[in-house]
Order: C-alpha cells, then sequence, then structure tokens
C-alpha cells in the first residue's frame, strides 16, 4: 500500500514537471525579450523541474512553504528598501556616519592584479552580454528559484535558512562597511585616475532615479560574490544533481562577472566569499534555535519580574499557558 502510494506521488511529481517544462519553453517564445529577468527566472526553473524524482508534494508542507516564501519575500523588499534609502542619505552625508570613512581606494589599487585587467584580456562583446546578463538578474532571483525548489521537495526551513543568509541578515551585517568604508568600484577607478575608456558595464540598467555615486563606493565585500557564495553552499546540501550543477556552475559565473565586468576589486570577492559563508553560519545557527522555548522563558522571567512576590510555578508543559494580556484567561 505504502509503495503504490509513493508510486502515485512520483507520477504525479513527473507528470507536473513535464508540463511545467513544456508551459516554460513555450513562454521563453511569448514574453517580450525586454522582460529579461522574468525570462532568467523562467530559466532558473528547467533544473528543478528536471529533479522531480526528489518532489515531495504534501499539502501542509506546501502550505508552510508558501508562507514561508511570503515571509521571504517581504524581508528581501524591506532589506531593498532600507538599502535605498541608506543610499539616499549617504547622498546627503558624504563623510560618514559620525563624519568618519575609511577611505580604501589607494590600497585596492595598490595591489598587484587586484583590478582584474588581466580578466578583462579575455573579453567578446558575447561574454560581456552574458556576464552583465547573470550579474545584472542573478543577484535576486537565484535564491528565489531555489525557494522554489524547497517548496516542491517539503523543506519549508530551508526557505527561511535562504532568506537570513542570502539576503536578509546580510543586508544588515553590511551596513558598517556602507557607513564607513569607501572605495569605487575598478571602472571608475581606471577613468578617474589612469584615464581609460572603460565604460561603466550596466549603465544601460541604472535608472535615472537611482542614487548611482553612493553605490559606487560599496566595493568590499563583494555582495553580488557573498549572495551567489550562500547559494552555492546552499545548491551542494542537495541531492538533486541538475540543481546542485547548475546553481553552482550560475553562481560561480556571477562571482567571475563582478571581476570581469570591472566592477569589484579582486579582494572583494574573497571579502565576499568569507562574508557570505560566516552569514550562512549564523542563519544555520538561528534556525536550529526553538524560538518557542525561548518565547516562553522570556515570558516566564518577565512575569516573574512584575509579580516578584507571587508564588509562580512553571508547568511541566510550559507552551501550555501564557500570561500576558492578550491571552484569554
Amino acid at each position: 500500500m505504502q509503495q503504490s502510494l509513493e508510486l502515485t506521488q512520483s507520477e504525479k511529481a513527473t507528470k507536473l514537471s513535464i508540463y511545467s517544462l513544456v508551459a516554460i519553453t513555450a513562454l521563453l517564445f511569448v514574453i517580450p525579450s525586454q522582460w529579461e529577468r522574468v525570462q532568467f527566472f523562467l530559466l532558473l526553473l528547467y533544473p528543478i523541474l528536471l529533479s522531480s524524482k526528489y518532489f515531495h508534494l504534501d499539502t501542509a508542507l506546501i502550505k508552510k512553504s508558501l508562507l514561508y516564501i511570503a515571509i521571504f519575500l517581504v524581508a528581501n523588499l524591506s532589506t531593498f528598501a532600507i538599502h535605498y534609502w541608506q543610499l539616499l542619505w549617504e547622498i546627503t552625508n558624504p563623510g560618514g556616519l559620525f563624519g568618519w570613512k575609511l577611505r580604501i581606494d589607494p590600497i585596492l589599487s595598490a595591489i598587484p592584479y587586484n583590478d582584474g585587467m588581466w580578466l578583462r584580456q579575455f573579453s567578446t562583446p558575447l561574454l560581456d552580454r552574458f556576464f552583465v546578463y547573470i550579474y545584472i538578474h542573478g543577484f535576486v532571483l537565484c535564491l528565489l528559484a531555489l525557494c522554489v525548489y524547497y517548496l516542491l521537495t517539503g523543506q519549508p526551513k530551508k526557505i527561511l535558512v535562504a532568506m537570513l543568509a542570502g539576503h536578509f541578515l546580510q543586508y544588515l551585517f553590511i551596513l558598517p562597511f556602507h557607513f564607513w568604508v569607501d572605495g569605487h568600484q575598478v571602472w571608475w577607478i581606471q577613468n578617474q585616475w589612469f584615464g581609460t575608456a572603460f565604460t561603466d558595464p550596466i549603465v544601460g540598467y541604472r535608472t535615472e532615479t537611482a542614487p548611482v555615486i553612493p553605490s559606487l563606493n560599496h566595493v568590499f565585500p563583494s555582495m553580488h560574490t557573498s549572495i551567489a557564495a550562500v547559494t552555492i553552499l546552499l545548491a551542494l546540501r542537495e541531492t538533486a544533481k541538475p540543481v546542485r550543477h547548475f546553481f553552482t556552475i550560475l553562481n560561480v559565473g556571477i562571482i567571475i562577472s563582478t571581476v570581469y565586468l570591472g566592477i569589484h576589486w579582486v579582494i572583494d570577492v574573497f571579502g565576499g566569499v568569507l562574508f557570505g559563508y560566516l552569514t550562512l553560519k549564523v542563519a544555520d545557527k538561528l534556525i536550529l534555535i526553538n524560538w518557542k522555548d525561548k518565547w516562553n522563558s522570556f515570558e516566564e522571567n518577565v512575569y516573574a519580574f512584575v509579580n516578584p512576590l507571587d508564588k509562580y510555578h512553571v508547568k511541566q508543559h510550559p507552551f501550555d499557558t501564557s500570561h500576558f494580556w492578550w491571552d484569554q484567561k
């Protein structure tokens, strides 16, 4: 009976995968070329759908995963909003928080081979276009695609890990670097200091209202690299080979693109990898904590502090009771 049920689940997953692959392929021919971000996300779904034998379509897990993906999106939008207003703040406060900034341009330019110009010797128009494409869109969408994989494979907790390690914690931890470290992108230094004609590789993707100058100052550590590093580490934890190989290779390409396009210095990449690794470790620790137990303990301590003379006995099942004003008791 159990074997028959598992076979039915597998058949459902395979059919879902085949129908989805056909639908995605058709959409790619229909979607306008200017909708690059949508096209890129659809391409990311191919390795996921090719891993259908790992799908676990459990209703309860799917509902929880959808809730976590909603939290993932809200958290990321909030961090992007914080980042945008922080950039606006930098325009009116160029001297940094509390009037101090570490200027690292001389250090960055003095390190041999740090500018990555040795990589530019392999440049071609096709490679330029490819690296710009994955640099622009991979930053946002690779982790979201992994969350879709977690939904289909019944791993909702991993969505929260991706949210914390990939964006939310990174935007919080990166703020000191944004406030107090000033280092310009390679192409800008090449033009300003050495008189080259290196154009901004992503100029066509910047909007007129975007605060361009502050964004050029944020090079160390590279967040494109740190987010790509987290994506690689998360993908390598999966058994499905299409997901492991595709997302690893793609995000290695994103890391290379940061240097190839003359945006980040080589040392920014090393800093980004370390930054991403440490952030993932913090996220793993946070997910392992029993927050319900922590909250219950906090609640008991608050009650004991507010009512020191009251005889307060902890029950064997502390989750069954609560003592705040919103309780029905």
